[in-house]
């Protein structure tokens, strides 16, 4: 593979493992799992192309691989990992230090409900919009969390970053289209900081909702 192809090949590996993990340190993915996203252009990878992805990822404390003679099985994000990819989603047109941008590279894995994919070309256009359900969600989410951030319990850089999480998470509800994936990785950031920062009990407000 090229170098052009080699990166490819990471940031679409990176955006499986981000969705199928949730986003999460403590959850992990085997990586035999791993198909290339649908509109896949050039010649397909090789099993030892994904492993060669997977060693560079990993020498980028990227992630945790859990090696075996077969190769590489479980998949952890770790927090760096976590973070670029996270900016990665919420700029999905911009490259970051380690992968290319998102616009054509979409993972699709299992059922996709009422999904609109579109791969880019000259002069396409693309609509699509979330349950108004989900945006109440999120908007009740946003609203508890901001709570939560007056608290004396919160460090200041846990209550910063909070805050930078949730102004970009209402930036993307005021938007026609919002995109889900986006607010359900950043809100998991913001419930999972605060869950740890404040603690249990005075997170339970932002814990009992039905997000992310």
């Amino acid at each position: 593979m090229d170098i052009n192809a080699k990166r490819k090949l990471r940031t679409a590996f990176m955006n499986w493992l981000f969705e199928a993990t949730g986003g999460s340190e403590s959850d992990d993915q085997d990586a035999s799992e791993f198909r290339v996203p649908d509109g896949w252009t050039g010649v397909p990878p090789t099993e030892q192309d994904v492993e060669d992805a997977v060693r560079y990822l990993e020498g980028e404390h990227l992630v945790k691989a859990h090696w075996t003679f077969d190769g590489p099985m479980a998949i952890q994000l770790t927090h760096a990992g976590i973070r670029e990819m996270e900016q990665l989603l919420s700029e999905p047109s911009e490259r970051t230090e380690h992968f290319v941008p998102l616009v054509n590279i979409t993972n699709i894995h299992g059922s996709v409900i009422g999904s609109q994919i579109q791969q880019g070309s000259p002069g396409a256009t693309q609509t699509g919009h979330i349950e108004v359900n989900q945006r109440d969600n999120a908007e009740a989410f946003i609203t508890a969390a901001r709570k939560i951030l007056g608290s004396d319990s919160l460090d200041a850089r846990t209550r910063a970053q909070a805050e930078a999480d949730l102004a970009i998470m209402s930036r993307e509800l005021e938007s026609a289209t919002p995109r889900w994936p986006i607010l359900q990785a950043f809100g998991t950031s913001v419930r999972d900081a605060l869950a740890t920062a404040a603690g249990t009990a005075a997170a339970a407000g932002v814990l009992s909702l039905p997000w992310p």
